[in-house]
This record gives structure tokens, sequence and C-alpha cells, in this order.
């Protein structure tokens, strides 16, 4: 079977359509469901990987490269599989071979002269008889794609052809470039902030031009503080405050069992309003209309002696002393029938 140019080029139709119609990690759901239709694989595994010095990491055994894996999905596999391949990655073959020829596609085949148990381990529980690995080793990005198709079979499967591994590079190629510009295109910024994707560690693999609008380098010196923050922001359970740079990093919710898809964090100028957790800020809405603290107990279900607890801790975070200077560190007009400290 042949794949030419026309081909390549309804796909890359195809896959334009579905970046323009979903979020940029959406379309790529799309994208390798719609490669596995016009190559004819049964399954695959995807995502974004950062690649170290050669001699240490998943490749160590191997003398291969370092790799750190940041966010992965799968296309007709059991859930597992990202926990399945950290246990073996070690043994991983075609990591070794990228890593020798950077500009190809890697391929293994069940059966064939060089295995290692790690690898066959995985054929054998998945049912993964032709494997074709492409990725780019990038050192500018902190997350290239990968992409692994998987052909289900035994002695008698299709291997792949020269043109279908062209084929999947070039879409890696493309895909890689293609999201990467979709998810950093810029944004207004305004007081929602700016979204980013990160890893489940904090590293910003999408999303640094949109913090540039905000006045922040992600690739400079304070690349190490924001990941810090991100995985802080992550790790919960509150937003972290970065207050010698005047921002927030608030974590959004996930999806119910994603625990190695990339993360959505949030970045917001700091507002006094960003220092305080959200039961606190209730508190001092509540305060500012003018309610005593019997009152916002009673509103929030909980005792008068928590509400004064808390409202010490919302002055001293806001550096305040009254309800008048409360509501004007929050942007609000003074409450009415308050008296500037409180009552009972």
């Amino acid at each position: 079977m042949t794949f030419g140019i026309r081909t390549f080029s309804a796909y890359l139709k195809d896959a334009d359509g579905f970046l323009e119609q979903a979020p940029p990690l959406a379309a790529l759901d799309h994208c390798v469901d719609r490669l596995a239709q016009v190559l004819g694989f049964d399954s695959a595994w995807y995502g974004f990987m950062s690649w170290g010095p050669r001699g240490g990491g998943a490749g160590a055994g191997l003398s291969g490269p370092g790799v750190v894996v940041h966010g992965t999905a799968t296309l007709n596999l059991p859930g597992g599989y990202f926990q399945a391949w950290q246990a073996m990655r070690h043994d991983d073959l075609l990591l070794d071979q990228i890593s020798r020829a950077p500009g190809q596609v890697a391929t293994w085949r069940r059966g064939q002269s060089r295995e290692t148990d790690g690898l066959v381990a995985m054929a054998d529980r998945y049912d993964l008889g032709a494997v074709a690995s492409a990725t780019q080793i990038r050192p500018d990005v902190q997350g290239a794609l990968f992409l692994a198709c998987y052909r289900r079979g035994g002695a008698r499967l299709r291997n792949w052809h020269a043109d279908e591994q062209d084929f999947i590079y070039a879409a890696v190629e493309v895909l890689d470039r293609q999201i990467r510009d979709r998810a950093e295109r810029p944004v207004a910024t305004d007081e929602a902030g700016v979204e980013l994707l990160v890893s489940a560690t904090g590293h910003c693999i999408f999303g640094g031009a949109r913090l540039r609008a905000l006045g922040i380098d992600i690739d400079g010196p304070l690349r190490y503080r924001l990941k810090a923050a991100f995985g802080g922001a992550l790790a919960g359970p509150g937003p972290v405050v970065m207050d010698d740079l005047g921002l927030v990093v608030t974590a959004m919710p996930t999806a119910a069992g994603d625990d190695v898809g990339l993360r959505a964090v949030r970045v917001t100028a700091l507002s006094p309003a960003s220092r305080l957790s959200r039961r606190e800020a209730e508190v001092a809405a509540l305060l500012v209309q003018g309610l005593n603290h019997k009152q916002v107990a009673r509103q929030l279900g909980v005792a008068p002696a928590t509400v004064r607890n808390q409202t010490s801790r919302i002055y001293d975070k806001l550096g305040v002393g009254n309800r008048a200077t409360l509501a004007a560190a929050l942007g609000g007009a003074a409450p009415v029938g308050g008296n500037g400290q409180g009552s009972a």
C-alpha cells in the first residue's frame, strides 16, 4: 500500500479541521484516531516528552537518552498503560533507536532478533505485534510530541513500510508545530489571567507565550520558581501566591481519573482577594455587606468564634484593621451599618 502526497495532504486537511473546532489536546485525540484509520493500526500511545543527555534516565541501560514524560493519552489501550511502560522504560529499544537516529521512525516487531525482557512483556500483555514510534528531540521546548503506533497480530502481521514510516514522522512533526501554535496563541489578558498547560510536576508544556503577556519569561531565570509554583498549586489545597512577582497560580479542575494527562493552571495578577482562601473570601464579602459575626456565622453554618478567627486572618493577610479599610482593599464601599471593627 502506498501513501503519497495526496493522502498526506488529505490527512493534514482533516487535522487542521480538528484543530479549528476543538482545544489543542482534544484535537490531538481526533488527529491520532484519524491517523489510525488512514494507516491501519489498532492502538496508540502518545503525549509529550523532554529529552536529556545520553547515558541516563529512561534508556540508561541502553546508553540512551534520559526522558521525562509529561502527559500521555492512549487510543484503544486499557488503563494503566503508562504505569506499565514506566516499569520497563529501561528496556525500551524504541527510545534507544530514536536517540541514535533522531530523524527516523523507530520500529520493532515481535520475534525480531534484538529484544529485551521488558519490551517482550509489554508486547505479550497488550498484544503489540509491530510498533512504530516517532518524536523529535527538541531541547528548545519542555515537551515535544511523541507517538507510538501499534499493530496487533502474529507472524503474518503487516510490518511498517518505508512510506508509512515517512507518513508517521511527517504527521508528528506537523502536529507538534500546529498544536503548539494553537496552544501558544496570545490571548487578551484581563482579571481572569492566562491559562497554561503543565505536567503533573509543574513543567509548563504550553502557554509560555501567554505568560509573557503578564511580563514573565517562562524560560528565563524564574523558570524553576515558576515550576515549583505550578506544582504547588496542583498539589493543593489552595492557590500559590508569589508576592514579589505579583502573581497568583491556581489549579483548574481535572477530569476524574486523569492521573497522567496535562493539567491546566491559571496565572492571574495578584489582588487583595487573591490572598484569601475561598471561605475567607466568603466571610470578607459578608462583612463588607455589613453583617456582624453572628449573622455571618448563621449564614455560613459555622460558629461565631470561627468567623472571628477568620476575620482576624483576613485582616492580617490584607494588612487592614477594620471593615472600612477591608472594603477599600477589596475595591468595595464601606459596609452599611458596620462599626469598623466587626460587631458580635
